[in-house]
This record gives structure tokens, sequence and C-alpha cells, in this order.
């Protein structure tokens, strides 16, 4: 099989997940004339969403492989010239790059549900108000990429926002490249959530990853003693905001100054701060890597 052969959903499941948890193995010692294939390992929790690529790309993927103790299985592919093409395309010195070549042919939203079920995951900041007993949870989501460098995470994060309209940042982290893709605005992160929630009736042991409000519900449960809220999209930091922020920082100004200018509270503009201190001013330094 022709990588031109194949589907634009195909090519777009197929990318998404070898730039997330798949990988095309080399055996030339052992076989060195043979066609190499598709191997992808995970834990027997996530059985059902690898049956899901399965069912959902015969074409390309051919068995899954559960080991002996049945703690962990593989998702395979029959060698195939295919595999030994892109392992060209995909592989520099023997790791994973971004092809930035077949993004564009990857336009099925398929693409980024594969790249954000593998390596993604939908993270909750928890802050509480003790007088109203309440936990106010704040979706984020993130693309945890740091094996790719910045440079390619700026382009796929383009690609992203001009193919399926969802804003990933660049944030930082303290291994690989030290850097994942991050939708930090709350809004953002609830709209992504609109685009993966239908997926969510076809992958049911992934909903508390693709449905926001059965992740609610969860926290909810969790927390049976508390008034469980969600964090309001019209408190976002607009970028006037955080350029104010960080100006008037440099000027010398106290939290609280800042805080009585915005019509904020003291410890939403003190998180806040810490936020673009650990990410978006750390993120100017790489916007534009070659």
């Amino acid at each position: 099989m022709k990588w031109d052969e194949l589907t634009t959903y195909e090519k777009s499941l197929l990318l998404g997940t070898l730039l997330g948890d798949g990988h095309i193995s080399v055996h030339k010692k052992k076989y060195p004339n043979a066609n190499l294939r598709y191997g992808e390992h995970f834990s027997a929790k996530q059985l059902e969403y690898r049956e899901w690529k399965l069912n959902h790309a015969p074409r390309i993927f051919s068995s899954i492989i559960k080991n002996n103790n049945g703690t962990s299985a593989s998702l395979t592919s029959k060698h195939d010239e295919l595999f030994t093409w892109l392992r060209n395309q995909l592989y520099i010195g023997g790791k994973k790059s971004v092809p930035l070549h077949l993004l564009r042919e990857c336009t099925d939203p398929v693409f980024l549900l594969a790249l954000y079920l593998d390596d993604g995951s939908l993270c909750l900041t928890r802050s509480s108000r003790s007088k109203k007993n309440q936990i106010i949870l704040t979706p984020h989501i993130a693309l945890y990429l740091q094996a790719f460098h910045p440079s390619e995470l700026n382009y796929l994060s383009q690609f992203i926002y001009e193919t399926f309209g969802h804003q990933f940042v660049l944030s930082r982290r303290n291994d690989g490249h030290n850097y994942i893709l991050r939708i930090q605005k709350t809004q953002e992160a609830l709209n992504f959530l609109k685009f993966t929630k239908p997926y969510a009736t076809e992958i049911p042991s992934m909903a508390w990853k693709l449905d926001w409000d059965y992740r609610f519900s969860l926290e909810k449960k969790q927390n049976p003693d508390k008034v469980v809220i969600s964090s309001k999209p019209k408190n976002d930091y607009t970028e006037r905001d955080i350029e104010y922020i960080v100006t008037s920082k440099l000027r010398g100004q106290t939290d609280q100054e800042i805080a009585d200018a915005l019509g904020r509270t003291y410890w939403s503009v003190v998180y806040k701060w810490q936020d673009i201190k650990k990410n978006r001013l750390r993120e100017d330094e790489v916007m534009y890597v070659n």
C-alpha cells in the first residue's frame, strides 16, 4: 500500500497516532529485506480505544496482540511498504519528528482526536472558596509532545489552528525539549471539549477525557461534601490584561494594586502572574526558533 492510496481519514488517523503513541521499528539485522510495520504498546485499560482504531482503519491496522499476563497489549499492522516509506518521512537520526510536508494532507478531525487521546490530557485546576464550601474547576487541554523540538510544535500548533480552529500555545516543561502544547483559556478548552464529546459515545472508556459534562459529574461525586462549580469563561484574562500585568510588574506595582485596576481578586492576580512567568514569558523566547 502507498500513502497516496489512503483516504484523508486514514492519513489523518495514522499520522495523528504516529505523532502520539505509535512507532515504526526497524529490524534490519533480523530481516534485512523485509518491509516495516506499525506498532503501539498500551495498557489493557485502554483496549477499547485501540479496538476503535482497528475497526475504523482496518486497511492500516491488522491486529491486537495481548501479552501473556493480560496487563498490556500491542496494536500492530502487517509488514508493508507504506511503513517503510513512512519511517523515512518521520524519523531523523532515529528520532521521531513532525513531517511538515505530510501534515497538510491530514485535514480530517480524527488527526487531532488521535493526537489528544494518545498524548493529551484534560487537566483541571481546582481552587476553593472555604467560606462558601465551593470547589471551582477550570479545564485545560494539554498535548504532551515534549519529544518534539519547539519549532516543530510551533508549526503543529499553527496547523491545528488553521485547520481545526483550536488554539494551542507552547507551555514550559522540564523534560524532553522542555515544551508541550496547551490550551489555557477556559472558553477555548470548553470549545475543544465540545469537539471531542461526540466521540465519547464511540469510546465510552475515554469519556472522562472527552466529555466535560461527564468529567464534571465525576468530580462532583468525588466531593460530595462540597459545592462543585465550573469556572466561568468570561473571567478569562484578555491579552490586554496580560500585557497590563506584565508592564505593571515591571513598574513595581503590587498584586493588590493590579487586582484593583483590573477588577479582580488578589489571589486571581497572584495565580495569573505565576502562570505568566511559567508559560507566557518563556513561550516568547521560542516562538521564532528555526
